[in-house]
């Protein structure tokens, strides 16, 4: 059985999903050692790592370099990789990508931000054998200034849209959704009428599983702290240790 498999069994017994991001095998295999169950290698090293203000200019053989590293220290997590910015913008360049890091074994996963506009890449990828984590909500590859920065589907017409691309997304077999800044009671909605794990950021805790960026549990993110946080003299296991007790 491989990881993913193992994955959605735990999420099938009732088990609440972690899911932390990491960008190099010492961190990764720190993560892996506290049972953390999805190690994420987020295209927000852009932002953590190379002290962006955005995900944007982050590129495929960059995460392929982060993906590599973090492999180096991971034994038993499921491994998800960002496909990032403008390295999906049709069928043939997206199956390229999403497939080198599945024939690699640099990825278990493919996350890939979608909206209505690009279900059908996300669909096509699905049916060439491509595990995949739906990302909605907040896209941050997706932001041009700070207006973007909010909590999605507030308004009736809003929650209709991201119910009904949930919906879609369910349809046609997605592995995960991952929900960023939801409103908590459409998480709730989704997570309820879907049947794959639905974790999120920012959305509540009444779903399958939460997201963390590890600069923000450690209080030391270039960009900004994530409310979660404490401050940097806060030792990382402890954070770890209130990350994975919020899921209960």
């Amino acid at each position: 059985m491989n990881k993913l498999n193992k994955l959605i069994k735990l999420y099938r017994g009732g088990k609440k999903l972690s899911c932390i991001t990491a960008y190099d095998a010492s961190m990764s295999k720190y993560l892996d050692s506290f049972g953390i169950d999805i190690i994420l290698v987020g295209d927000s090293l852009g932002q953590v790592i190379q002290g962006q203000k955005t995900t944007h200019n982050v590129t495929t053989r960059e995460v392929i370099y982060h993906a590599s590293c973090v492999k180096s220290g991971n034994k038993s997590a499921t491994l998800m990789v960002d496909l990032p910015k403008d390295s999906y913008k049709s069928k043939v360049q997206a199956y390229n990508n999403a497939s080198y890091f599945i024939s690699n074994n640099l990825a278990d996963l493919v996350k890939v931000e979608t909206d209505m506009e690009n279900i059908d890449i996300v669909e096509h990828l699905i049916k060439k054998g491509i595990p995949i984590c739906a990302h909605i909500g907040l896209l941050p590859q997706s932001i041009k200034n700070k207006s973007g920065y909010r909590k999605y589907g507030k308004t009736k017409k809003e929650a209709q849209y991201y119910y009904n691309l949930a919906m879609k997304l369910n349809a046609i077999n997605v592995n995960i959704i991952l929900i960023e800044c939801l409103d908590n009671s459409l998480a709730k909605s989704i997570c309820k009428d879907t049947n794959m794990p639905v974790i999120g950021i920012g959305s509540g805790q009444g779903i399958d599983g939460q997201v963390a960026v590890i600069y923000d549990l450690l209080g030391i993110s270039f960009n900004k702290i994530d409310a979660f946080s404490t401050d940097d003299r806060t030792p990382l296991d402890k954070q770890i240790f209130k990350f994975k007790k919020k899921l209960k």
